[in-house]
């Protein structure tokens, strides 16, 4: 969820940005369409960096899932087996 909420933010003041300096920059039309080739260049390794990012932080929730899963599944089957013996001592 916050990743989209950043995704999104980055790129409606990216588009802001750009648009702010069209509207405002003195520039020749061919210095204009350099400078928004360029900053599109910049938006687009922006994007790329934060949505690698993401990737990570969901590989690695997705890891801290998968080890809390097992432990939890190690622990009620130690603990089942136990009822099967039928051993009453559970901590």
């Amino acid at each position: 969820m916050k990743g989209k909420e950043f995704l999104g933010g980055l790129l409606i003041g990216a588009a802001l940005g750009t648009l702010a300096g069209l509207l405002f920059a003195p520039q020749s039309g061919e210095e204009t369409r350099n400078a928004v080739c360029k900053k599109a260049q910049d938006i687009s390794g922006k994007l790329k960096e934060s949505s690698q990012q993401l990737v990570e932080s969901g590989r690695d929730l997705l890891e801290q899932g998968k080890t809390q899963v097992t432990g939890l599944l190690k622990t009620s089957g130690e603990k089942l087996q136990r009822k099967v013996n039928g051993d009453s001592s559970e901590a």
